[in-house]
């Protein structure tokens, strides 16, 4: 069995990531271009910088919220680390890294998406282009991880990719659900007769996700809105459910454990078994709906919590919370020696 450089597995990891994160920007902001002739009002727009926590960053830059403004922001504009232009660089980055161990055509389709996505203009933005801009960019995305689904060797690393791919796609959906579940909130609430705006809303999320097919075809009739909820949180056959995410991080985890032995992989796998019961818990809870935010930052929480381990525990990463409580232990302890002298 071969061994896995450390950096490898980091790099495996983020390029994972950084390509489903681009994938699943590119689809959120195609539909809500589709929206773009009767939703152009700024809370619209506004709600996908609250997505992301970019509120203030871009009202440095933008000032007021444009459709447009928010296009470029998310899309081309490289000082933007969240950009889909700075997400595929620093793909093409980890690429680099991995060149021993990837195929031809993998770095190629990478390389080459970069260099796509930075030839766009402004033009591509605008009202008529962007849901096209962004179709393409999502397809492209797509063609990158089917690419390395059909090239990479099934090793280790293999393992540490699909942890970021996984991770990632749980971190967009738990984000996605929290900021559109409190939009509804603070307009209608869950529990009251819904409007046909109210309708196209949950359509809008469905399609956001890609799931508007799977959900009629597992929940046919009349579209309620905590079934859509549970549907995208707790559906273990949709692949990108919260359930779903956590179940495949899990398992890609027990490989490491099991067919790798990589026993330091133990802690991240007690964060995840937390989270899986926290899941199974909430899955249960008529009254979700009320305590949905506080759910949501558990979810994010444990996965933050998750990614830190994998970094502390094979990514070469410092423990900074044992560091801290080292150096406080040496104050006192020099504190003490100061006072008896």
């Amino acid at each position: 069995m071969s061994m896995l450089l450390s950096r490898y597995a980091e790099a495996l990891f983020w390029f994972a990531r950084y390509i489903e994160r681009s994938a699943s920007l590119a689809r959120i902001l195609n539909v809500q271009a589709g929206f773009w002739q009767d939703h152009a009002n700024q809370e619209n727009w506004a709600s996908i910088l609250s997505l992301y926590v970019d509120t203030d960053r871009f009202t440095e830059r933008y000032g007021q919220v444009t459709a447009q403004k928010v296009a470029k922001f998310y899309i081309t504009d490289r000082e933007n680390p969240s950009s889909i232009l700075s997400c595929l660089w620093a793909a093409r980055e980890n690429a680099r890294l991995l060149r021993p161990l990837i195929s031809v055509s993998m770095w190629s389709y990478i390389n080459v998406s970069y260099n796509e996505m930075k030839s766009l203009s402004d033009r591509d933005l605008d009202a008529a282009r962007l849901s096209r801009t962004c179709e393409s960019i999502a397809r492209t995305c797509d063609a990158i991880m089917g690419v390395t689904e059909g090239t990479y060797y099934r090793d280790a690393g293999w393992r540490f990719y699909q942890l970021g791919l996984w991770i990632e796609r749980a971190d967009q959906t738990s984000r996605l659900l929290d900021v559109k579940v409190a939009q509804v909130a603070n307009y209608n609430g869950l529990d009251q007769t819904e409007t046909v705006a109210d309708l196209e809303f949950w359509k809008l999320l469905l399609h956001s996700f890609e799931a508007y097919h799977a959900f009629q075809r597992n929940r046919p009739g009349r579209m309620d809105p905590k079934k859509v909820a549970n549907f995208l949180m707790f559906n273990q056959s949709f692949p990108r459910s919260l359930t779903h995410c956590i179940g495949e991080i899990q398992d890609m985890l027990n490989d490491l454990y099991m067919g790798y032995q990589l026993r330091r992989v133990a802690r991240c796998y007690e964060e995840v078994e937390m989270l899986q019961y926290e899941l199974e818990a909430a899955a249960k809870d008529q009254h979700l709906h009320l305590r949905f935010h506080g759910f949501n930052d558990m979810v994010q929480n444990r996965l933050m919590e998750i990614t830190k381990q994998l970094g502390q525990s094979f990514f070469g990463h410092a423990d900074w919370s044992k560091e801290a409580e080292e150096c406080q232990n040496q104050t006192k302890s020099q504190t003490q020696s100061q006072t008896l002298s």
